[in-house]
């Protein structure tokens, strides 16, 4: 099973870059177009196979201090950090947490705190006043994950619809490499 080794490092607290910004070149390429699409992960995953997801944390915790200063929060205002893996056909494929200041559980939003195993990516896509911050992108150190003995690419984007927003933090496993690319090619 994968999981975030917590003694490694605060999760996620590291430097992020807008995507024109990262050498497409240090990036694997069937990982860029994963790493850099605006559309929602969760219907890229359901259209090639079965989409599941482990909840690891779902709770009110606290954000990293990147977290804090990307969601312009003050230290005491609450969050809900809601920390799942997706699996596309058994397959752990992306970690992805969520940063979730009370002050966006409004409106059809409150939902949010009840998804379960429901992919948050599926719920916030069926919003039509959406908006989305650019995506940054870092890359995290090697073995951050117990059984992940290389550098990951992750991402991240707010969420804007309600208060601060909701920020969404996506690790890549290589695994997801392996599977079939929903992205449409031009040649």
């Amino acid at each position: 099973m994968t999981i975030l080794n917590q003694a490694a490092a605060q999760q996620f607290d590291y430097r992020w870059y807008p995507c024109h910004r990262i050498n497409k070149q240090t990036v694997p390429s069937k990982l860029w177009p994963w790493l850099t699409t605006a559309d929602s992960l969760t219907a890229k995953l359901q259209s090639i196979g079965h989409l599941t997801v482990k909840v690891l944390e779902d709770d009110w915790g606290t954000a990293t201090p990147r977290e804090r200063k990307r969601l312009k929060l003050r230290p005491r205002d609450a969050t809900r950090i809601r920390t799942v893996v997706l699996y596309c056909d058994g397959t752990a494929v992306i970690l992805a947490r969520s940063v979730v200041p009370a002050s966006a559980l409004k409106g059809r939003w409150r939902q949010v705190k009840h998804l379960k195993t429901k992919p948050l990516g599926g719920y916030l896509f069926q919003h039509r006043a959406l908006k989305r911050s650019p995506i940054e992108v870092a890359k995290l150190p090697k073995n951050l994950f117990p059984n992940q003995n290389k550098a990951l690419w992750a991402r991240r984007s707010v969420f804007l619809q309600y208060g601060q927003g909701i920020l969404v933090n996506e690790v890549f496993f290589d695994t997801i490499t392996h599977l079939a690319q929903p992205f449409k090619t031009y040649e």
